[in-house]
């Protein structure tokens, strides 16, 4: 039992270990950004579109709506762009 303990505490302390080193990493940080600002953007969009037609009745086809998703998408591709990009550096 203690064995097994000892590879439980083991592997989660390296874990925090290493999740700490790299969350001290710029570029994860910038990506957790532009990921945050990418998926509150997608979700808030119609409320955004809303703002931007000073209307209530927002259709699913409107251009404001789109556009802001659109945005919110581009801010998500970047942040997995710049994981990726990380990940072969």
């Amino acid at each position: 039992m203690n064995l097994l303990l000892g590879v439980i505490s083991n592997f989660f302390s390296t874990y925090f270990d290493n999740l700490g080193a790299m969350l001290k990493s710029v570029e994860i940080l910038m990506a957790l950004f532009f990921a945050i600002i990418g998926v509150s953007t997608a979700v808030l969009a119609r409320r955004i579109a809303r703002v931007i037609r000073k209307r209530n009745d927002i259709d699913d086809g409107d251009a404001a709506l789109v556009g802001v998703k659109a945005v919110g998408l581009v801010f998500m591709l970047v942040a997995f762009l710049i994981l990726v990009l990380q990940s072969f550096a």
